[in-house]
């Protein structure tokens, strides 16, 4: 007999008495007219399979050929299988975890956390004692899925009893028998291999829990044998020095908290934190008081000689957040492990602490302890008070409690750095917490290359606590500052620069130099496998396990292009492939030298025909945005049409992410992200812009290597050319759309963007200057649904590369070209001859992505 459709869509539960839908692996009410609104709704079905479905269910209603009283699996007070017992075929298998102190089950590791604490079951994840006896990995089976879940404990080996015949399980395993007899010994057999396999995998997941032993080469990464971590941390549980070395939860989730003692908890960690984030911010200040020198010391690693660029803030401030985290996460996992004791946390960490470090951490322990009761006294009357206090931010920065809590930190973290070491390095409890920043959540090893951004952190942050503790109460530029006792605070710190930030001091940053100088190379000397692969026919790219074709590739590209014209033709009433006619790429006259503050192509006084500015969009879709009413006094005025203008500024957002990734595309071989997101349309004061029109088509030049630029060497410029549809797009978005979006901001009082960004291209009001997170998401958002592959910059980058080496027409040449001179005034110097010498060469590379070359391109 053949199959119907419906018999791989649905099945009855002899077991349990349900209906299961198999394409959801979840059980349904049994009416037919709920399994018809259920496949209709959820599973769009129709035609002859959705009725074969329906007939299924109605086969079991009271008119029905086989009819039977099936059960409601949204009744919550249905009896559940108990627990142990075989899984129900059709449902959903998943792997959970119980606790062994009561019947809680659940598949979420927080969840679990949560009970623990909620019912005093845990024996503190941060200890270790619960976290192998208390809980237990399981398999889960529910009725329906979250958030209305319900679990059993299911065993895999088990299986169901004989009930009439009509259990799969059992009907297959009297197939294998042949009729021979022999069907109960075959069942046995079954059920002790399934049963030894759950023993084995049950082991295995017991054994990656602890850290293995070291074992040479063979066994162990270069990585981390190198870092001695397998060493370090030999037999530890990873998921619970993972979890003890987490940032405390948000504010948010922390409301979600039960019982108060853990709300509490991480309501003294959340404070522990902030207490941090204030500290470089405070230190950072000590950069404008100190010499340029002092500054050049503090960022060698070498205690002979300064480099030759002083150390200073980071260019984003995301960068600073995300080193001052790493020394957040420290502080945490210490006081986590605190009331362990100094014995236990050696014991279930491996962490050791001097007397010095272990007293400073418990007066730590004692100001958080002071500020969190001040909290609690305060109570609501007091937030009440604090809410219609308008200075009352101010205030608080004065909080002597707080400023206590703010010191003692700062001495932890100074302990923490000077301390002098051996051979062994992770008796210092800094060190030792790398190590547990070199555990990943699922219990692997982090690679080199991302192990080495927390290193940089805790390089960075310790800088700058550093040279506060070096220069700590000296009046240096202040009118009370004397030569004397300046120059006793740069002598204190030229001493501590050699003694404990440069390489061969035998202290933890010496240590942690060596292990990033090590990281940074660790690649090179690896090699790596290859991540992507062409397939034999040459058509399909297999990056990371997903296929992608050529075809969809460039019908990507393709979709990117429609979707921003379809945008553009929005913003621009529907005539945009009118307007474009009307721009003529070649008649646009623009320099690519500096200018001045605001100057481009669309402040040119030659591409006055182009008519720059918002009176063309006013024409266009002005009577939409903006109604003439009476003004009273025998005249009219301009009113905004509030709604519209909100659905116009909208569909001008969705241009701009839309055109976002598609100047990153079609702009030839992928930058990286910073890129795209910081290009320019018009010269700032210090800058000069990255968008220019050359030979009739928009060139977008932009910093191919950052740091040559900032270190004097030769400057190195990427130079990609967008195709005609974008670069007219791109020219309308500049001429036009960028001052018609300031005046409709000025006239309806709608917050844009700020004044101070407004250069840049990619921006918002709500998040002011885009980055890659931004793009990758686009990009992520356009290949999803192309592609059937999510690609960020980076994997769009391998991917791009990739397919450039293969399609005809993407190539690049390099060419040096001399930087252009305006006058013998900017002409560079010697600094001890003062004779003029040449400006050092400009490397633009031609990234040339079509096959109708330019004439300028092909000549070079």
């Amino acid at each position: 007999m053949i199959d119907s459709t419906a018999d791989h869509m649905i099945q009855l539960c002899e077991q349990l008495k349900m209906l299961v839908c198999l394409l959801c692996e979840a059980a349904i009410k049994p009416e037919p007219a709920q399994v018809e609104r259920h496949y209709r709704n959820c599973h769009k079905t129709i035609g002859q399979p959705l009725q074969e479905v329906i007939a299924f269910a109605e086969s079991f209603s009271s008119s029905g050929w086989r009819p039977q009283a099936l059960k409601d699996p949204t009744d919550e007070n249905i009896e559940l299988p108990p627990d142990g017992s075989p899984p129900i075929p059709g449902l959903k298998t998943y792997k959970g975890l119980s606790c062994e102190s009561c019947r809680f089950l659940t598949r979420n590791s927080r969840n679990l956390a949560t009970h623990e604490t909620r019912a005093r079951h845990h024996g503190l994840q941060v200890s270790g004692r619960g976290g192998r006896n208390g809980r237990a990995t399981v398999m889960l089976q529910s009725l329906r899925k979250a958030p209305h879940a319900r679990y059993w404990i299911v065993n895999p080996a088990a299986v169901w009893a004989d009930r009439g015949g009509d259990n799969s399980s059992s009907t297959a395993e009297e197939g294998d028998g042949g009729g021979d007899g022999d069907t109960d010994g075959d069942t046995v057999l079954l059920q002790t291999v399934r049963a030894c396999e759950k023993d084995l995998k049950q082991a295995e997941v017991e054994r990656q829990r602890q850290v293995e032993a070291p074992g040479g080469v063979d066994t162990e990464s270069r990585w981390v044998q190198f870092m001695k971590w397998s060493a370090h941390l030999q037999q530890k549980d990873k998921p619970m020095l993972y979890q003890a070395g987490l940032s405390p939860a948000s504010a948010a989730v922390e409301q979600r908290m039960w019982p108060r003692e853990r709300r509490e908890a991480n309501q003294r960690l959340r404070e522990l934190t902030e207490s941090f984030r204030r500290e470089p911010g405070r230190c950072m200040e000590r950069l404008d008081k100190v010499p340029d020198e002092t500054l050049e010391w503090l960022g060698s690693i070498d205690p002979t000689k300064p480099v030759s660029t002083p150390f200073g803030r980071k260019q984003k401030s995301d960068t600073m957040d995300r080193y001052s985290a790493c020394w957040q996460r420290y502080l945490c996992y210490c006081v986590r492990i605190q009331p362990l004791g100094r014995d236990g946390a050696k014991t279930e960490h491996g962490i050791r602490f001097t007397e010095e470090q272990w007293n400073s951490l418990a007066d730590i322990i004692q100001r958080l302890d002071t500020v969190a009761d001040k909290k609690n006294k305060q109570g609501q009357q007091q937030v009440m008070k604090d809410s219609r206090e308008g200075d009352r931010e101010e205030g608080e920065e004065e909080d002597p409690d707080k400023k206590a809590l703010d010191e003692t930190v700062f001495n932890f973290c100074i302990k923490s750095i000077k301390q002098k070491l051996g051979r062994k390095q992770y008796h210092n409890p800094l060190l030792h917490f790398t190590a547990i920043l070199g555990i990943k959540e699922d219990g692997t090893w982090v690679p080199s290359h991302t192990h080495t951004r927390f290193l940089a952190g805790f390089l960075w942050c310790g800088r700058i606590l550093m040279l506060e503790h070096f220069f700590k109460d000296d009046p240096y530029d202040s009118e009370d500052s004397t030569c004397d006792t300046s120059f006793a605070a740069i002598d204190r710190f030229q001493k501590g620069h050699r003694d404990w930030l440069a390489t061969g001091s035998y202290t933890p940053f010496s240590a942690i130099i060596q292990w990033m100088t090590y990281g940074r190379g660790y690649r090179n000397q690896e090699g790596g496998q290859a991540r992507v692969l062409w397939d034999s026919d040459g058509t399909t790219l297999n990056y990371l396990g997903d296929k992608i074709t050529v075809d969809s590739f460039q019908q990507t590209a393709q979709a990117l292009v429609r979707e921003a014209e379809g945008w553009l033709d929005k913003l621009t009433g529907g005539q945009w492939s009118q307007i474009r006619e009307t721009i003529r790429l070649r008649d646009i006259a623009d320099s690519l030298v500096f200018e001045g503050p605001g100057r481009s192509f669309a402040t040119n006084r030659k591409n006055a025909w182009l008519k720059p500015g918002a009176e063309k969009l006013t024409r266009l879709v002005g009577a939409t945005l903006w109604k003439i009413v009476d003004a009273g006094n025998g005249g009219s005025r301009v009113e905004c049409r509030r709604r519209a203008m909100e659905e116009y500024l909208g569909w001008l957002r969705q241009f701009r992410s839309s055109m976002f990734p598609v100047v990153h595309v079609w702009g030839g071989q992928p930058g990286r992200g910073p890129e795209v997101s910081t290009l320019k349309h018009c010269d700032t004061e210090q800058l000069p812009k990255n968008v220019f029109v050359f030979d009739g088509q928009v060139v977008l030049i932009t910093d191919r290597d950052k740091s040559k630029g900032l270190n004097g060497k030769q400057g190195r410029k990427v130079a990609r050319f967008l195709p005609e549809g974008p670069s007219l797009m791109m020219v309308a978005y500049i001429a036009w759309l960028l001052p018609f979006e300031k005046v409709l901001h000025r006239l309806s009082g709608i917050r844009g963007p700020s004044e101070a960004i407004n250069p840049w291209l990619w921006k918002s009001a709500e998040k002011g200057l885009w980055d890659t997170a931004k793009l990758s998401k686009q990009l992520a958002l356009v290949t999803g649904a192309q592609i059937g592959v999510q690609l960020t910059v980076s994997s769009y980058r391998h991917v791009a590369i990739e397919m450039g080496r293969r399609i005809k027409g993407l190539i690049v040449q390099q060419v040096e070209l001399e930087a252009a001179v305006a006058d013998s005034d900017d002409e560079a110097a010697d600094p001890l001859t003062g004779e003029a010498h040449r400006q050092p060469k400009v490397e633009y590379v031609w990234d040339i992505q079509n096959i109708d070359f330019l004439p300028t391109q092909t000549g070079h």
